[in-house]
């Protein structure tokens, strides 16, 4: 049997292996999703082994070995998002967020009343308008640090002394899906200022026929918030 004959041979126990540990997973795509990752990073580990001089068994039980109780994958697969908070840090979350809407509402009628009270006053020597666009301003500091707050309450990922390759994957989805929390919540931030920037700057200089680009500054904003983040996922 040819060298190459044995390096199928092996491959296909490999995925025998695979099917064997998956046999009692739950039927959804996710499931088969993360089967067929994980199979391939097997394949690949087996193949740099090979590459590096092992034996075609030495480098199968190395691979078997390293992959760890999947078991433990198959309840994540069900969930909807790895990143479950505790009842008590979701209620805080939770109450932070309506927190923040609720002052963010405030410092919109705070605004408006002062532009309604330059309207009815009239003076020359004080602009009520501009003095409530500067008190919303404040209103709604508070609010944006609490959603900043919110955003980073994602539980960590602790590392066990073992990394095997179920390890390694939980690390890897637990990074990806924080690092996907994160970025919505900075969008809903982003978004949310640039709606009451244009609220603001609209009903205090009468300009809505250009206050319109304060949307296309939001969304540069946003795309370089997102390259931000992918440089710094990529690192």
């Amino acid at each position: 049997m040819s060298g190459e004959e044995t390096k199928l041979n092996m491959e296909d126990k490999i995925k025998q292996h695979f099917n064997g540990l998956f046999a009692e997973a739950p039927k959804t795509r996710k499931t088969l999703d993360l089967k067929q990752e994980m199979l391939q990073n097997a394949l690949d580990k087996y193949n740099d082994l090979i590459t590096d001089g092992y034996a075609e068994e030495d480098a199968y039980q190395n691979v078997i070995h390293s992959i760890g109780d999947v078991s433990e994958l198959f309840v994540e697969t069900e969930e909807k998002n790895l990143l479950t908070l505790p009842e008590a840090d979701r209620r805080k979350r939770a109450w932070l967020n309506a927190v923040s809407v609720g002052l963010y509402i405030f410092a919109g009628v705070v605004f408006f009343f002062f532009c309604m009270l330059d309207g009815m006053a009239g003076s020359r020597y004080f602009d009520y308008a501009s003095f409530g666009a500067c008190v919303a301003a404040l209103i709604c500091i508070p609010p944006t640090v609490m959603l900043v707050y919110a955003a980073n309450m994602y539980p960590g990922y602790v590392k066990r002394e073992k990394q095997d390759m179920v390890e390694q994957y939980k690390e890897q989805r637990h990074t990806e899906n924080r690092n996907k929390a994160v970025r919505k919540s900075v969008s809903t931030i982003i978004w949310t200022l640039a709606l009451i920037v244009y609220f603001v700057v609209s009903f205090s200089t009468y300009a809505w026929h250009i206050t319109w680009i304060i949307f296309l500054i939001a969304g540069c904003i946003q795309s370089i918030a997102g390259l931000v983040f992918s440089l710094k996922e990529n690192e």
